[in-house]
């Protein structure tokens, strides 16, 4: 590189890009101390501009470790540095910070053929009677995560999927066969959000929204669960559902999704 012209060179920039690029595949997390290590400064200057920084929203601090870390706003700078981040470590805080505003608890599935696998899971306090854990497996069919991520198939490939049925049984709600299934996911597409109303199991509802890549394609899925008996399926769509859209989106666009207004 030739040497910069010292008229115009502005060191404190410069300083502020030698913290962001410490961040970097293997290291997506520093303390204070590593962080100032590694971009070759005194630990009070880098504190002065990790501060900066997390002042205008380019870092985060996890309020557990303590460590830093580049946020979701640099993410969708497309800054190099943030390239290792995987999809479950973007949507986590958005997850956490979910969690925290409905006070249920949120997941986040990948498909997996006719199954989602859970890999996000915030639990709440609150007792839901449902044994789920990360890595856990469950039908698309009869799950909010698992429909919203079947919204963009085709009746041929969802026949190719799971076939005609009967499917197995699961709650009181569930599609019995794929009409009923196609029908179902009518109105998922045109609500944008799917919702499972004691469908894999009685006593338990949930309100999904799918998750996009830059590419538009649907890469995962995330809900919020609740029982039944305290959450109504009217409260489900009214209070629920905007909340979950909103987050699926943030997550969507922290990949580098380029998604149209949602409709109303």
């Amino acid at each position: 590189m030739a040497q910069p012209d010292d008229r115009y060179f502005v060191t404190a920039l410069a300083r502020g890009m030698q913290i962001l690029e410490a961040f970097s595949d293997e290291r997506q997390q520093l303390s204070l101390t590593e962080a100032a290590a590694r971009a070759g400064l005194e630990k009070s200057t880098a504190f002065r501009f990790i501060y900066t920084l997390e002042q205008l929203g380019y870092l985060e601090r996890d309020p557990d470790t303590r460590l830093y870390r580049p946020s979701l706003k640099l993410l969708r700078l497309g800054l190099a540095a943030l390239d290792g981040l995987e999809m479950v470590q973007v949507a986590q805080p958005l997850l956490k910070a979910l969690s925290a505003h409905c006070g249920e608890t949120t997941n986040m599935s990948v498909r997996d053929g006719p199954e989602i696998v859970y890999v996000a899971r915030i639990k709440t306090q609150r007792i839901l009677n449902v044994g789920l854990e990360i890595g856990s497996r469950l039908p698309v069919w009869c799950t909010s995560m698992g429909k919203a991520q079947l919204m963009d198939l085709s009746p041929a490939e969802l026949r190719a999927l799971l076939g005609e049925g009967p499917f197995p049984g699961s709650g009181p709600n569930a599609a019995a066969d794929l009409q009923a299934l196609l029908v179902d996911l009518e109105g998922v597409r045109r609500r944008g959000y799917a919702v499972n109303d004691e469908e894999l199991a009685a006593g338990v509802r949930s309100v999904a929204a799918p998750v996009r890549d830059r590419g538009g394609a649907i890469v995962a899925a995330i809900n919020i669960s609740v029982p039944s008996a305290r959450v109504s399926r009217q409260e489900l769509d009214t209070r629920l559902a905007p909340m979950v859209r909103e987050t699926a989106s943030r997550i969507s666009e922290a990949l580098g999704a380029q998604l149209l207004p949602a409709r109303r």
